[in-house]
């Protein structure tokens, strides 16, 4: 069965433990690189009778213009929905049903990302039906016209959920006047007036072998999976534009705030900074901050922000890297009237949050075994959803397409290895670095009754 396509923000959300690690499974893995540019890894996983197939692609909204914000998540729509050179639409689904295939797509402000299962006689269809998706570009007026409806009511959706819309806000303030400040739905106006040209002159540019990277885990042999990709991919040209140099994503130089009134029935506040970016050493220690401060069963904000009373419903802390730069976010679902109480004190906590003691070892005598220890705790809810997302082979062949792409290190060493070797000076330190410049984007969105000031924040 087909499925609708997705965006990820930042260009992950899904399996942040193994984005940035090396490639799992070495004892029945291999990677290589085609001649026209395609980098491949194959891991053999047997557990279940599925090959799983992700290709990544270096092409997201940071490749944008304002006058083009959302071509890049409208090509996939298309790319995956509306047919290619050889076949139509309704031929895709046809041959997608008939192979028992599973595929999805998402885009981000880094990349695109296609996703197919198959079981296991259904390889040869999988991978040729890929490299069409990927670089047999075929699209009319009309059918591109059909699927600017449904993007145009993916963002209605987006903007009727709070949460997400908020997220999506926050990010848009937070890196302003750099590429990942553009929203990755793009604009209404840009997408009513989106041309078959523009879309096929973005395709050209981006997506092409040299740009891309396929992983493929399953119930296969590795000799024999490398035969049937280099005859598949091996023929695709080269052809990609050359990277344009963008810039590294720097801080504000200042707290900004932005309030949004809306049909909504309690309030919802996001608070975030710029953080490392995905091949910073100082992501290991902002993951564990971010599993610490606002995640698990008694996460560190929670203690700050109670008092003598709760000032929230929801809780939680994402840090989400990318190439050229990287957002720890806060958000906050609660009492319109407590937003600026809250305010006040994450912002406090995350600027004092350089003098937090996070682990048993930064006690003395009969009291470290009395304290909670915070970063073992989360050291282990990372290795543990990081072992279970490996036991997907989807999310595997996923995340390391993205890092086939985002990886910008020479010996990057596994990810599980770095966050166990991660003291908690470094989390004193890197939380002094990105919380300590006092630098944030603050977003809240209320009830529309409290523009007639019903509501005050609370003392």
């Amino acid at each position: 069965m087909s499925a609708r396509t997705g965006v990820v923000l930042l260009g992950v959300v899904l399996c942040f433990a193994l984005i940035p690690s090396a490639p799992a499974l070495e004892d029945a893995s291999k990677t290589f690189l085609l001649p026209n540019g395609l980098k491949v890894f194959l891991a053999e996983k047997h557990d279940l009778p599925l090959i799983h197939i992700s290709a990544a692609v270096d092409a997201g909204s940071k490749d944008e213009t304002d006058a083009t914000n959302g071509v890049a998540h409208l090509l996939e729509h298309c790319l995956l929905f509306r047919g290619s050179g050889s076949r139509s639409a309704a031929e895709v689904d046809r041959d997608v049903r008939r192979h028992g295939a599973r595929f999805n797509a998402n885009t981000g402000q880094d990349l695109t990302v296609f996703e197919m299962s198959v079981p296991v006689g259904g390889a040869d269809y999988a991978l040729g039906n890929l490299k069409e998706i990927l670089f047999d570009f075929a699209l009319t007026q009309e059918a591109l016209d059909e699927e600017k409806a449904i993007i145009l009511e993916e963002m209605s959706r987006l903007e009727d959920d709070p949460m997400r819309h908020g997220f999506d806000l926050i990010l848009q303030r937070l890196f302003e006047g750099h590429p990942y400040g553009r929203p990755v739905l793009g604009r209404a106006d840009v997408i009513q007036a989106a041309r078959v040209e523009e879309l096929r002159e973005f395709h050209g540019k981006y997506f092409t072998p040299d740009r891309s990277a396929l992983a493929v885990v399953g119930d296969f042999a590795v000799p024999e999976m490398e035969d049937k990709i280099r005859a598949v991919f091996g023929p695709a040209r080269k052809q990609g534009a050359a990277s344009v140099p963008i810039a590294a994503a720097r801080p504000l130089g200042k707290t900004v705030s932005f309030r949004e009134e809306k049909d909504v029935k309690e309030g919802y506040l996001f608070i975030a900074c710029v953080g490392p970016d995905i091949n910073h050493q100082d992501r290991f220690a902002m993951n564990l901050l971010a599993e610490i401060l606002g995640r698990g069963y008694s996460p560190l904000l929670s203690a700050a922000l109670a008092g003598d009373r709760d000032l929230y419903h929801h809780l939680e802390t994402s840090y989400i890297p990318g190439r050229y730069g990287g957002a720890f976010v806060v958000s906050l679902a609660l009492e319109p009237g407590d937003i600026g109480a809250a305010t006040r004190q994450v912002l406090n906590y995350l600027r004092n949050c350089r003098n937090e003691n996070f682990s048993r070892e930064d006690f003395a005598g009969p009291e470290r075994q009395q304290v909670i220890d915070y970063m073992g705790n989360a050291q282990s809810r990372i290795r543990l959803s990081s072992e279970q997302a490996e036991e997907s082979g989807l999310v595997l062949a996923s995340s390391v397409a993205r890092y086939l792409i985002q990886n910008q290190r020479e010996n990057p060493g596994r990810f599980l290895d770095q966050i166990a070797r991660t003291e908690s000076a470094d989390l004193r330190r890197t939380a002094g670095a990105y919380f300590g410049r006092g630098q944030y984007a603050v977003v809240s969105i209320v009830p529309q009754k409290t523009a007639e000031g019903e509501r005050k924040d609370r003392k």
